[in-house]
């Protein structure tokens, strides 16, 4: 199995990269590729020297390292695109920021890459994995060219890695203890499924008795509002004290309930500078070992929907993996009344947003 990292001189794309590398993800005679996403880049051998710096470092596990810049030079029977652009970290800018905005920076990237492994790759396509946001864009548009069994959105897959950390520092046990998913959007239209969370050694008539107290009273109904209030009150927080709004947002997110913290932590941790991007890195290479591996295991993802659980189009469900997505894991009948509802509202948003940002010209 090869790997090809779209965006791999990027932070997020360098520390994927990095920890693959450490944690021998790839045997010696595989090829790990370092594929440049900016055309225009003022820094194309930037690939190179980080290449050479990774044989320094990594000689005794390094797999073999290939260096392109050319989308129809990829190899990999893994592509994970972490190209394209990100929200500016100045908290001066932090009333900006917007899907919008990534949208319209990152289209050009994900059909460029997307209609390069189309006409290359169309007799033997790799599993692509989306870390570039807006997530759902890209899996739109990617699901367009290729088939969409080969295309996984990381937003729910590390948007629920997160919410069972919360839960497991909560409660003082490790995350691997815990199950439990966050669907729906990567963004403000993320659902948290409580129903879905077990916790390993715990019967569910106890967990039904520790549940309200870390939940503190937020119902399912009300989360989407909640989130929009306290986002606002961060970026008022942030946007009002440039110099240190940012570490009193990370202690104001500390006292929130575990799936508000889900999305507000690292939108305080971003305009601290020090981004997610080790976070993020984790939970893709995570995702690509289950892929490399061909283990049979259930994630969530973002996932072009095609009327599974009543939704259609990219949106976060419940996914049964195998090498390739294997199918849509029916969910309608475990989840919540609420929580169905509000991932609904969400892929309902999610689509008229793609048709605004991408009118699906060939």
């Amino acid at each position: 199995m090869d790997v090809s990292i779209v965006g791999a001189s990027g932070g997020c794309g360098r520390e994927i990269v990095t920890q693959i590398v450490q944690q021998r993800l790839l045997e010696n005679r595989e090829i790990l590729q370092l594929v440049g996403s900016n055309p225009h880049s003022q820094r194309p051998h930037l690939l190179n020297g980080f290449r050479a710096d990774l044989q320094d470092a990594y000689a005794e596990i390094i797999p073999e390292l290939n260096v392109t810049n050319d989308p129809e030079h990829i190899i990999g029977d893994v592509v994970v695109i972490t190209g394209g652009q990100t929200f500016s970290t100045a908290p001066t800018e932090i009333g900006l920021a917007s899907r919008d905005m990534l949208a319209r920076a990152n289209v050009e990237t994900f059909k460029r890459f997307a209609r390069s492994l189309a006409r290359t790759r169309r007799e033997d396509p790799p599993v692509v994995i989306i870390v570039t946001n807006p997530v759902e864009l890209g899996v739109a548009i990617f699901s367009r060219y290729l088939p969409r069994t080969h295309v996984i959105g990381m937003g729910a897959f590390s948007d629920s890695s997160r919410f069972r950390w919360e839960i497991a520092s909560d409660l003082g046990i490790r995350r691997q203890r815990v199950r439990g998913f966050m669907l729906g959007e990567h963004g403000n239209g993320m659902v948290p499924v409580w129903s879905s969370v077990r916790i390993q050694g715990m019967t569910e008539a106890e967990w039904r008795l520790i549940e309200p107290a870390l939940r503190r009273g937020l119902r399912t109904e009300e989360y989407p509002e909640a989130l929009l209030r306290h986002q606002r009150a961060l970026i008022e927080m942030i946007g009002s004290d440039p110099e240190h709004g940012a570490v009193k947002a990370l202690h104001y997110v500390g006292e929130l309930p575990p799936d508000l913290r889900v999305p507000l932590k690292p939108f305080a941790i971003h305009y601290t500078a020090a981004k997610t991007q080790t976070a993020t890195a984790a939970a893709t290479v995570e995702l690509v070992r289950a892929v490399v591996e061909g283990r049979r295991v259930e994630i969530s993802a973002q996932y072009m929907h095609e009327g599974e659980n009543g939704l259609h189009g990219p949106c976060g469900g419940r996914l049964l993996l195998a090498g390739m997505v294997l199918r849509v894991m029916p969910d309608r009948d475990e989840m919540t009344p609420a929580e169905r509802a509000l991932i609904e509202r969400s892929a309902e948003a999610i689509r008229k947003k793609i048709n605004e940002w991408w009118p699906h010209d060939a």
